[in-house]
């Protein structure tokens, strides 16, 4: 048995609040074709094997997070497997990239069982965990609890990397030290992201390739998460279009033109 999750990409990101010491937002968020890839196997040996992973990829960082979730599914549901895994997310992106195999495996793991997962255990693998066991079009409020499926809108996206990651929690520690700063900047139209400026200050190079972006002729930009990723997004018709900016920002940084997935 085979899954295979894509990168979640934020169209807008506007932190809410508080509850509980996390951070509540309201996010419109959609699937690309970027792909983490989970597959049971048989045998004997070690719970995980890696078929292949992205450049800079460091497994041993990644596999006890793995591992948690591996005793929470077994916990849930009984049952043992091994995995086999394809990572194509970057982690460190804003892609959904920590939280892609957790669904999948979460996928796979009630597929072998016969059960299901609901919302609560799912929230339980991680905040991302219960809209990446869906993926699609959705509305995500809250801490991750709440999906709201919203209709598939078929797009390119162009998908730029800048030098570097972002650190998550110091992104959110430096968006609470600006929002009491009132240093701030206003929301600018439908495709905004309220962590991008401290995450720019964690990582100049997000706003360079934001920059680039807008420059090479893309108009709807916006970065995805707590960073680093760059979006741009296309309507379908714009796909001659989407390939020419992908063209010209790919000599500036490294770059993947990927479709919406439902």
């Amino acid at each position: 048995m085979k899954e295979k999750v894509g990168a979640k990409v934020n169209l807008s990101l506007a932190v809410t609040g508080k509850r509980g010491g996390l951070h509540t937002l309201d996010m419109r968020v959609c699937s690309v074709s970027l792909y983490d890839t989970a597959e049971i196997i048989g045998g004997d040996g070690a719970r995980f094997e890696w078929a292949s992973v992205p450049q800079g990829f460091v497994k041993e960082m990644f596999e006890p997070r793995l591992n948690e979730i591996y005793s929470a599914l077994k916990a849930k549901f009984g049952g043992d497997f091994r995995f086999r895994f394809r990572k194509g997310i970057p982690s460190g992106a804003g892609l959904g990239g920590s939280s892609a195999l957790a669904a999948a495996m979460a996928k796979l793991w009630t597929r072998g069982t016969g059960k299901s997962a609901d919302d609560g255990f799912l929230l339980s693998l991680g905040s991302d965990v219960p809209y990446m066991y869906r993926g699609g079009e959705a509305r995500v409020t809250g801490c991750g609890e709440s999906v709201e499926r919203r209709p598939f809108v078929a797009r390119k996206v162009l998908v730029a990397f800048p030098e570097g990651g972002v650190d998550t929690a110091k992104a959110y520690a430096l968006y609470d030290d600006m929002a009491a700063q009132g240093t701030l900047p206003e929301r600018e139209g439908e495709f905004f992201n309220d962590l991008c400026a401290p995450a720019v200050r964690l990582n100049p190079d997000v706003a360079r390739v934001k920059n680039m972006l807008s420059e090479c002729g893309a108009e709807r930009v916006v970065m995805s998460g707590s960073g680093s990723a760059v979006c741009a997004f296309f309507g379908i018709e714009e796909e001659s279009f989407a390939r020419g900016v992908y063209l010209r920002a790919s000599a500036e940084a490294r770059c993947v033109l990927a479709d919406t997935i439902p």
